[in-house]
């Protein structure tokens, strides 16, 4: 196909092979944009479990009631998620 000499814009071949690379390298970085996006939700979530372990560790010793995940208050006297010094008690 020879071109004239005024003819100006990009023939359909050129835009095809431009919209086909633009395919490639989104297929390329999609998957990797993803894992990156699990990795940190993971690390947050690690982060927040941290968080929560230590607030607990610090109730814990500052006012002397056992924490536990599971919502009891480590008595075994079958009352559970009831804090020691509170009006239940």
């Amino acid at each position: 196909m020879i071109r004239k000499q005024n003819e100006k814009g990009f023939s359909l071949i050129e835009l095809l092979i431009v919209v086909a690379i633009i395919l490639i390298i989104a297929a390329i970085a999609i998957p990797n944009l993803l894992r990156a996006r699990m990795a940190a939700n993971e690390a947050s979530a690690v982060g927040s479990v941290r968080a929560i372990n230590t607030s607990a560790v610090t109730y814990s010793l500052t006012w002397g009631v056992p924490v536990s995940i599971d919502g009891s208050d480590g008595r075994r006297s079958g009352r559970r998620g009831k804090l020691r010094g509170s009006s239940a008690d």
